[in-house]
């Protein structure tokens, strides 16, 4: 009973850990030179994530993995792929507010890619994640947002993509392998996706985008691959192994929580009270969530 209720709290001490990096990534993003293609900038990053770590992890296992294995990854790095292109698509016809409101779906529609993939009972699990949802909606401002129907079209079909993205982490598991450590499985898909997208900034000859990058925006880039990148990853896939997918990515409401406390700690500038609500709304929803979340056994 304690094995299991350790693995949990480890669990969820790390995507606390995930949501205050991901915080920090959005301030640490605005320090990079915003006339630069978004698209190639988040290829490099993907492609800069997983290759600073497979030399460790070649040190550890040597060889590449099977033909199943190879095949579950460029599906999986396939969905990342999709996700960042659609949100880059999308960013160049509507506003980061907006995308932002349409991702607090993501945790919603991954209940249901549980359901439909991993054939797992989600109801009991849909009233604190609605919860959450609606603090996140809050908390963002719905008022302020300005509907396009393209852009969010198309950033819907990246979100459904996350969405599936754990469920599906599991679901290929065994042609993945057991044995795999989360920092290898984030490796395997970050590298799959980033060359997935460096394809199709290729085939799009967006690599133009890049010209004028200086010594310190690829600084950032390089932090940004390392903390809000690798790190993340590797943490949800940590997360994932012992929690349900829907639960873990429903930490992203947390991390516009942080990201609200950070700003008000470093620009002095007080939240609206329909922020505070919201925040309120998150907390309650997350703690309601993390009690009713079912950590899995090491035979699950």
């Amino acid at each position: 009973m304690r094995q299991p209720l350790a693995r949990g709290l480890n669990a969820h001490a790390s995507m606390l850990l995930w949501a205050l990096l991901v915080a920090l990534s959005f301030f640490a993003a605005a320090e990079v030179n915003p006339t630069l293609d978004a698209l190639p900038l988040t290829t490099l990053r993907l492609l800069l994530s997983g290759s600073l770590f497979l030399p460790f992890l070649l040190l550890r296992r040597p060889g590449l993995p099977g033909g199943r294995a190879l095949l579950a990854h460029v599906v999986l790095g396939g969905l990342l792929a999709l996700y960042f292109g659609s949100l880059f698509e999308a960013l160049k016809h509507t506003k980061a507010l907006d995308t932002a409101l349409l991702y607090v779906s993501v945790p919603l529609l991954t209940l249901g890619g549980e359901r439909l993939v991993l054939g797992k009972p989600v109801l009991q699990r849909l009233w604190p994640t609605l919860t959450a949802a609606l603090g996140a909606l809050a908390l963002l401002g719905l008022d302020n947002a300005h509907f396009d129907a393209y852009a969010y079209g198309l950033y819907a079909v990246g979100c459904l993509a996350m969405a599936f993205y754990g469920p599906l982490s599991q679901r290929l598991k065994p042609w993945l392998g057991a044995e795999r450590s989360a920092a290898s499985l984030a490796c395997g898909n970050l590298l799959a996706g980033g060359l997935l997208l460096a394809l199709a900034c290729t085939l799009a000859t967006r690599w133009d985008g890049l010209q004028g990058i200086a010594p310190s925006d690829f600084g950032w880039l390089v932090y940004l691959a390392l903390t809000a990148t690798l790190a993340t990853f590797w943490l949800l896939h940590r997360a994932i192994h012992w929690l349900p997918p829907a639960t873990v990515i429903a930490y992203s409401y947390l991390s516009g929580l942080f990201a609200l406390l950070l700003q008000s700690f470093w620009l002095h500038q007080a939240p609206a009270p329909l922020a505070w609500a919201g925040a309120m709304l998150i907390i309650l929803g997350m703690l309601w969530l993390a009690r009713l979340s079912p950590v899995r056994t090491a035979t699950a």
